[in-house]
């Protein structure tokens, strides 16, 4: 494939996953925001595709594939399945930041990025393209903690935590840890994958608020053990 196109497609895919991000911050409709998720690891996967095209090495098709599998279908059908069974519909409560605030609070991260990273671009040896695709990778774990740190229902903490591994996924991609990367998709399904879990075993269908209340009789039994 001609790598002048490959180029242009990453660097299209990359402001796609900006934009997809800024409206998961935005949105607060639990089914929109699933289905964004879903879209934001297709571009992902389609990324890692570009690579593998450009470089041959199968493990790029291997995270595409591991990434359209968990990232775009199956994480998203149990969150699906879960805001069902939850009842939970939309998403109005939020701890210190609201979805304007939100959006311009990403954009001094990823001008904070830009910042942060011109100062060490030497020293990476990155091309202008890789350059750009660490700093939107970068981004999107530090807009992924701010979705945690600033929205109330845990299902919504998720998306953030998925944007996050989102994140790190494109890291890896561009700087070239590609048997780290393998590791840290699964390792990183897998605790998303009990946090779902734990949603329907404790039916934490608001905050960390009802969480801890669910949790309190485990606490109180753990004393009384203790105590003996």
């Amino acid at each position: 494939m001609n790598p002048v196109l490959i180029d242009e497609l990453l660097k299209i895919s990359l402001v796609l996953l900006v934009i997809l991000t800024t409206i998961i911050i935005s949105r607060r409709n639990l089914v929109s925001l699933i289905n964004v998720y879903s879209l934001h690891s297709l571009v992902l996967s389609f990324i890692a595709i570009l690579f593998f095209l450009s470089e041959g090495n199968y493990t790029f098709l291997f995270a595409a594939a591991l990434t359209i599998i968990s990232k775009s279908v199956l994480i998203p059908i149990l969150l699906r399945w879960t805001k069902w069974h939850m009842k939970i519909f939309t998403d109005i409560e939020y701890h210190y930041l609201k979805p304007v605030s939100s959006i311009f609070v990403s954009l001094l991260i990823i001008i904070f990025s830009f910042f942060i990273f011109s100062k060490i671009k030497d020293y990476l040896g990155l091309s202008s393209l890789y350059y750009f695709g660490v700093i939107i990778g970068f981004s999107l774990v530090m807009i992924g903690f701010m979705i945690i740190f600033s929205r109330r229902k845990i299902i919504v903490k998720i998306i953030g935590y998925l944007v996050m591994e989102n994140g790190v996924v494109l890291l890896s991609l561009f700087i070239g840890e590609m048997p780290l990367l393998i590791e840290m998709m699964v390792l990183m399904d897998l605790l998303v994958l009990v946090a779902i879990t734990c949603i329907l075993g404790f039916g934490m269908d608001s905050s960390m608020e009802e969480f801890h209340k669910k949790l309190n009789p485990f606490h109180n039994w753990f004393n009384r053990r203790a105590k003996k």
